[in-house]
């Protein structure tokens, strides 16, 4: 009998349970390197300036994996997919390195040994977070991309945190040894798994099945095709801007990484299975969050949800460093360790799905494994950073210190405002040229480096129409126009010659009601035309921009005779 292989492509719940699923085998190495091993340093007497060295150090990988991601745009086997060969290659890669650390025999004599299989592991565990990111975005509608975030956090948090929980115990009970091989072992089962689970139907499980390419041929001739496309957006005022929030809130999660377990042997008396247990519990209940946290990603955007969960990360750093003299306390420590690891979670979800609305579908692994390594080196100089300040400063002290990399990360996300000139541009012309000139999009609410389709999810392209810029979806052809765009280009030539899509389909499309506005995340509310009002567009109660399905711009700039009849026959449209 021969097991038909999954698709990711033609299921959504393929797509939440492989996501989950990879990102679990991501958490491994975390839950191991990252929470048990520094507690297990800690009570065996390793300084503080050295364990946070050490995960400094371990984590790199994750910060460089901007090299991985144009080898996996440039190299492809297109027969099992885009990115499908990277995955299954790192996923047994990063099984047979956790049996490297059978060789660590004593982990103080030997840190360094044991910081350099770390970078081995933790090499390919972000080889791998590479290329599931890339295929997520390649098969993923946009409109989904917060749930799927929400099951890949799940699954990352629910691997570190039952890793955590189980390899606190084994270091303490067996020894590295056995640590080692039952990691290894899990991250083999979930390669196995994999085997079985494909990009797109027809195509081949391994090198020697049966099956074909059946995706779009993207892959890029030379490594300067590769970056073409992402130079033309990287550098842009508001994807810097992004790349800082994403420095911000690294440097955020490794100062706390360090800190916290650290803490919680030297300062609150855990054992490294008491630390390690608390952080399972704790970290389970934060990816559970997340499943939730997800659909309201989607709606509210990625950004304003950022701004609440990082809030209450410095709320919670703020409190400790006031409260010390709580610490005696046992319930009281516990409640603000618990707090800490649930909100990891429910802050990454947040992150990554900022972090992925910014990508194009042309270069997305590339694209962002370059915004995931600037958060990741911020992750390595945030450990570093507190074994410095712990050299220097007391506990509260550092408690504090981390409240104000808060405060930093919150001015960023709240005070930064992506102005757009089109508006005004679009007032008081005279004479109108029709000459239309296409480029590349202008960013929306979630820092698209090409701002996205609110009815397909699809990136917009720019059309300047004699100054006007407007945005056009590549794949539907509805139109967005800022405000003051719509009135300055309302002439039936001008609309003939922007609005080409098929008003077939663009009917179809206009069913969608239930989005934010792609260029501000306010509320979108349907607007009647007062002269045609079987035509019914969206437009943002924020900014004032208005979109168009394919055909109804057309349709808007020209009233027949047919029109006065509709409008007579026609009941308002609500």
């Amino acid at each position: 009998m021969t097991l038909t292989a999954f698709s990711l492509l033609d299921s959504s719940r393929t797509r939440y349970i492989t996501g989950a699923m990879m990102y679990f085998a991501q958490g491994i190495p975390r839950g191991l390197l990252s929470i048990a091993i520094p507690a297990w340093l800690a009570t065996l007497g390793v300084s503080a300036s050295d364990i946070a060295t050490y995960l400094a150090v371990i984590i790199l990988p994750w910060a460089f994996k901007l090299v991985t991601g144009p080898f996996m745009d440039r190299f492809q086997f297109p027969a099992m997919g885009r990115s499908r060969p990277w995955v299954l290659g790192a996923q047994l890669g990063l099984s047979l390195s956790l049996l490297s650390l059978m060789i660590v025999e004593d982990p103080v004599s030997q840190i360094g040994t044991l910081m350099l299989i770390g970078v081995l592991i933790n090499s390919f565990a972000a080889t791998q977070d590479v290329a599931v990111d890339g295929m997520a975005i390649d098969l993923t509608p946009v409109n989904e991309q917060g749930r799927l975030n929400a099951f890949m956090s799940f699954g990352k948090a629910a691997g570190w945190s039952i890793t955590a929980a189980v390899t606190g115990s084994l270091l303490v009970t067996f020894g590295m040894k056995v640590t080692a091989i039952v990691s290894a072992l899990t991250c083999a089962v979930i390669f196995l798994a994999f085997v079985w689970v494909v990009e797109r139907p027809g195509e081949r499980k391994l090198p020697w099945s049966d099956g074909e390419a059946r995706g779009p041929q993207q892959a890029a001739t030379t490594f300067k095709d590769v970056f073409a496309g992402i130079n033309d957006v990287l550098w842009k005022p508001v994807s810097l801007i992004v790349m800082l929030i994403m420095l911000l809130d690294g440097l955020i999660a490794g100062y706390g990484d360090a800190l916290m377990p650290i803490a919680a042997v030297n300062v609150f008396g855990f054992t490294t299975p008491q630390w390690s247990q608390l952080v399972a519990v704790m970290g389970i209940i934060g990816a559970v969050i997340t499943l939730v946290l997800g659909p309201m990603i989607d709606r509210f955007g990625p950004k304003r949800m950022l701004v609440l969960t990082i809030s209450l990360v410095g709320l919670h750093a703020f409190l400790l460093a006031q409260t010390q003299y709580l610490w005696n306390d046992s319930m009281y420590v516990k409640v603000m360790l618990s707090v800490w690891v649930m909100m990891l979670p429910i802050t990454m979800v947040c992150v990554i799905a900022l972090a992925m609305t910014i990508c194009s579908s042309a270069c997305a692994a590339t694209q962002f494994a370059i915004y995931m390594s600037v958060a990741n080196l911020g992750h390595s100089a945030g450990s570093k950073l507190f074994g410095m300040v712990s050299e220097q400063a007391s506990y509260p002290q550092s408690y504090m210190f981390m409240g104000i990399l808060v405060i930093g990360m919150i001015f960023v996300l709240v005070f930064h405002r992506h102005r757009h000139g089109h508006a005004e541009e679009a007032r008081g012309r005279g004479k109108r040229s029709y000459t239309i000139v296409s480029g590349g999009g202008e960013g929306g609410m979630f820092f698209s480096g090409a701002m996205r389709c609110p009815k397909c999810r699809a990136d917009m392209q720019q059309l300047d129409v004699d100054g006007t810029v407007i945005d056009r979806c590549d794949r539907c052809q509805g139109l967005w126009f800022d405000a003051g765009e719509m009135e300055a280009l309302k002439d039936k030539e001008i609309a003939a010659a922007i609005d080409t899509g098929s008003a077939k389909e663009g009917k179809e499309l206009n069913s969608i009601h239930e989005y934010r506005c792609p260029r501000c995340g306010g509320e979108m509310t349907q607007v009647v035309d007062e002269q045609q009002k079987h035509i019914g567009y969206e437009t943002c109660t924020d900014c004032g921009g208005s979109y168009f399905d394919a055909g109804e711009f057309r349709d808007l700039s020209q009233i027949t005779l047919s029109d006065f009849f509709k409008r007579l026959a026609l009941p308002v449209r609500k």
